[in-house]
């Protein structure tokens, strides 16, 4: 498995300890990435991971560093509230180290500068509201 693929796979992997068992608001029942197939009515709220860009950032030789954005888009149920979408995005960056003075709880090579949050509300017959996390990750790349 190539470095790109150990970092997705890691992050999903952070993203299921998201339960009230562990500390967090949010109660997540799943974590898919973009080929998963869930049921057509997976239980809420539940996160769909992708990343939405992977860009060199230096060179040396056979190494590159790059920069991985990630899309976590959470649905929720239309009957939640503003709350939920704030707790969750919350939840996401304490998951990932945001606030953690201890390092070696920060998720590796985490860009702490690079979140935005994006909600999305049900219109239309729709059925969930959704929030989009971005962050960004750095991770080396060897290439031979």
């Amino acid at each position: 498995m190539n470095k790109a693929a150990q970092v997705t796979k890691a992050l999903r992997d952070q993203l299921e300890l998201i339960r009230p068992a562990n500390g967090y608001h949010t109660d997540l029942k799943a974590v898919y990435g973009p080929q998963d197939k869930p049921s057509e009515k997976p239980p809420l709220p539940y996160a769909l991971v992708r990343w939405a860009s992977d860009v060199r950032t230096d060179l040396a030789v056979t190494q590159a560093l790059r920069a991985r954005s990630f899309e976590i888009e959470v649905f929720f149920s239309k009957a939640c509230d503003e709350e939920e979408l704030d707790a969750v995005h919350v939840d996401i960056l304490r998951c990932l180290g945001i606030g953690q003075d201890q390092p070696d709880r920060k998720f590796p090579g985490l860009l702490e500068g690079e979140d935005e949050a994006i909600p999305r509300w049900a219109s239309n017959g729709e059925t969930t509201h959704s929030i989009t996390i971005t962050v960004g990750v750095q991770y080396a790349q060897t290439y031979n």
